[in-house]
C-alpha cells in the first residue's frame, strides 16, 4: 500500500488545506482574545470610573471599550464564516478521499453490513467534521487567548501569574483529558449499544414481515426493547459523566478567581498594584476561564469523534482488490477467457485454488457447487473486480492484470445476483448499461428478458417510474432487469450470478435460451444452483473447497 494510502484521510485533508485552516485558526484566536480583553477593559473603566475623575480622562478607556465591541461582533461572523467555510472544504475533500479510496473496493464487496457501511461513510464523516467545529477551533484558539489573558495578568500583577496559568491548565487540559480518559468505557459501550439498536432496527425493517410469518414478533420486539434499554443506560452514563466533570470545571475557576482577588488584593495593600487596575486580573480570569471551560467541555465526547475517525480510516485503508497499470495493454478483437493456474486468496486462507480452464467464442459455461464455494469469487476474477494471487488470468490473450478495469468492462459484463433497481424510470434504469440506447432497443433487450407482462401493467411504459408501492420489482423481475441491461450492452463475455433465482421452470429456461441467442458469438457463464440454467451449457465447472472440477 502507497504512503498516500496509509495516510489519515484527515491529515491528508489537512494538508492540502493549511492555509484555510490557518486563517480559520487566526480568526477564532483574534475573536477570543477580544473577548477576553473586552472583560479586562471593562473592569478597568468600571474601577476607574467608581473613582470619579475627569470625564475626559475616560474617553480613552470607554474607546478601547466600545473598539473591543464593536471588534468582538464583527470578528465572530467573519470567524463563524472562515471556520464553517474551511470546516465544509476539509470534508469535502474527507468525502471525496473517501469515495475514491472505496470505489474500487465497492465491486467486490466491502464485506460489512450496510448499516455499518452507511454509518462509516455518512455518520462519521459528520463526527469528524463535529471533531474539527466544535473541538478542536474552539479548544486550541481559546487556549491561546487563554495563555494571552495570563501574560496580561502577570504585567498587571505579576504575583497572579501562577495561579492564572494553573487554572487555565486545569480547566483546559487536564480535567477535561481525565474526562475524556475516564469517559472512555461509557463512549465505548455508547457505541456499542448506538450500533445494536442500529442492527435491530436495521433487521426489522428488512426482515420483519418474515418475523411475523413465523410467529416470532415477539423475539423480535424483545430484541429492540433490549437494545433501546441498552442505548438509553449508556447515554445516561455518558450524561453523568459530563455533568460530574461541568461541576468540577465550575469549581476550578471559582477557586481561580478567589485565589487571584486575594493575590490581587495583597499587591494592593503592597502598593504594587494602582487601584483602577484592582478588578482587571480578575475579570480576565474569570473570562478567559469561562471561555477555555465552555470549549474544553467538548473534549468530554472527543472519543466518539476518535473513534469516528479511526474506523473511516480502517475503512478506506482497506488492501484495493485491483490495480490499474499505469501503461495498459491494448485488447485486440479476441474475447477468449483462460485461467491457468489461478489461486485467490482473502484473509490468508485460499478461496480458489489452482483453477484451469478456457472458454472461446460460442462456450456455455454453468458453474455450480455449495453457497460458499467460490462461485462468486470466480466470477469477480474474470470481471476484474479482483485480482489473482498465483497463476494467470488473460482475457483476449492479455494478462488480465495488464488491462484496467474500464477495459475488461467494456468486453465482460457482471450482473449480480441482486440488481439494484435505481429510483428513476425504467428507461433510465435501462440507460445506466448503454446510455445511447434507443427506445426500441430497451424495448427489445426487456421483451428478450421476459419483461414482457411486467411492461403491459406500466402505466407510462418506459417513463414509468421505479421503486414505488406500485412499481416495486419482485426478485424475479430484478433479475431479469439486471439481464437485459447485460444484453443491452452487447459485451461478448456476460457473467450471470443466479439469474433464474425466483422464476418457475418455464421462464427459466426461456430467459437461458435468450441469453445463449443473443451471445452465440460470445461467451456466457452462468452461475446456478438451478439444473435448467445447465441445459446446453458446452462446460460445467464445479467449484467445492476452493477447488473447480470440469465436468464432461
Amino acid at each position: 500500500m502507497s504512503e498516500t494510502r496509509r495516510r489519515s484521510v484527515l491529515r491528508e485533508s489537512l494538508a492540502r488545506e493549511h492555509r484555510s485552516v490557518l486563517i480559520a485558526l487566526a480568526a477564532s484566536v483574534a475573536v477570543s482574545v477580544a473577548t477576553v480583553a473586552l472583560a479586562g477593559s471593562a473592569a478597568w473603566l468600571i474601577v476607574r470610573s467608581a473613582q470619579r475623575p475627569a470625564l475626559l480622562s475616560l474617553t480613552f478607556l470607554m474607546g478601547v471599550v466600545q473598539l473591543l465591541a464593536l471588534g468582538k461582533a464583527a470578528g465572530r461572523y467573519g470567524e463563524r464564516v472562515s471556520t464553517h467555510q474551511t470546516a465544509l472544504r476539509l470534508m469535502t475533500r474527507v468525502r471525496a478521499l473517501t469515495a475514491s479510496r472505496l470505489e474500487p473496493l465497492v465491486p467486490a464487496g466491502l464485506g460489512a453490513r450496510s448499516a455499518d457501511v452507511v454509518e462509516t461513510v455518512i455518520g462519521d464523516v459528520d463526527k469528524v467534521q463535529d471533531l474539527l467545529v466544535s473541538v478542536a477551533g474552539p479548544v486550541s484558539a481559546n487556549l491561546i487567548a487563554g495563555f494571552c489573558a495570563v501574560a496580561g495578568g502577570a504585567f498587571i500583577a505579576p504575583t497572579t501569574a501562577f495561579v492564572f496559568a494553573l487554572g487555565i491548565v486545569l480547566v483546559g487540559v487536564v480535567v477535561p483529558l481525565v474526562a475524556a480518559r475516564a469517559g472512555t468505557r461509557p463512549q465505548v459501550e455508547l457505541n456499542d449499544a448506538r450500533t445494536r439498536l442500529r442492527h435491530a432496527l436495521d433487521d426489522a425493517a428488512r426482515s420483519g414481515d418474515e418475523y411475523a410469518a413465523l410467529g416470532a414478533s415477539r423475539a423480535l420486539y424483545r430484541r429492540l426493547e433490549n437494545a433501546e434499554g441498552a442505548y438509553d443506560r449508556a447515554a445516561r452514563r455518558v450524561a453523568r459523566r459530563a455533568g460530574l466533570f461541568g461541576a468540577v470545571n465550575v469549581l476550578i475557576v471559582g477557586l481561580t478567581v478567589v485565589a487571584i482577588v486575594a493575590s490581587t488584593q495583597g499587591a494592593l495593600e503592597n502598593h504594587r498594584l494602582a487601584v483602577s487596575l484592582l478588578a482587571v486580573p480578575a475579570f480576565l480570569a474569570l473570562s478567559s476561564l469561562e471561555l477555555v471551560g465552555a470549549s474544553s467541555a467538548s473534549l468530554l465526547n472527543i472519543q466518539s469523534g476518535r473513534g469516528a475517525l479511526q474506523r473511516l480510516d480502517a475503512l478506506v485503508a482497506r488492501p484495493w482488490p485491483i490495480h490499474d497499470p499505469a501503461e495498459p495493454d491494448m485488447l485486440d478483437l479476441r474475447n477468449d477467457v483462460s485461467l491457468r493456474g489461478v489461486s485467490v486468496w482473502r484473509d490468508g486462507e485460499p478461496v480458489l485454488e489452482q483453477v484451469d480452464t478456457t472458454w472461446n467464442a460460442g462456450a456455455v459455461v454453468a458453474v455450480s457447487g455449495p453457497s460458499g464455494s467460490g462461485k462468486t469469487t470466480l466470477a469477480h476474477l474474470v470481471a476484474r473486480f479482483i485480482e489473482p494471487h498465483g497463476g494467470e488470468a488473460t482475457l483476449g490473450g492479455v494478462d488480465l492484470q495488464r488491462l484496467s478495469g474500464e477495459q475488461v468492462r467494456t468486453r465482460v459484463g457482471y450482473v449480480d445476483d441482486d440488481p439494484h433497481v435505481f429510483a428513476t424510470t425504467l428507461g433510465a434504469n435501462m440507460r445506466l448499461a448503454r446510455p445511447t440506447a434507443t427506445d426500441d432497443e430497451i424495448l427489445n433487450a426487456l421483451l428478450a428478458a421476459g419483461l414482457g407482462p411486467l411492461l403491459s401493467t406500466l402505466p407510462y411504459a418506459l417513463h414509468t417510474q421505479l421503486g414505488g408501492v406500485d412499481t416495486g420489482l419482485s426478485g424475479g423481475e430484478r433479475r431479469r432487469l439486471g439481464v437485459a441491461r447485460a444484453l443491452l450492452t452487447r459485451r461478448p463475455v456476460m457473467v450471470l450470478d443466479e439469474p433464474t433465482e425466483g422464476l418457475d421452470e418455464s421462464e427459466a429456461c426461456r430467459l437461458m435460451r435468450e441469453v445463449r441467442r443473443h451471445q452465440s458469438d460470445g461467451v456466457v457463464v452462468v452461475i446456478s444452483h438451478q439444473n435448467q440454467d445447465h441445459v446446453g451449457a458446452t462446460t460445467h465447472l464445479v467449484v467445492n473447497g476452493g477447488r473447480v472440477l470440469t465436468l464432461d
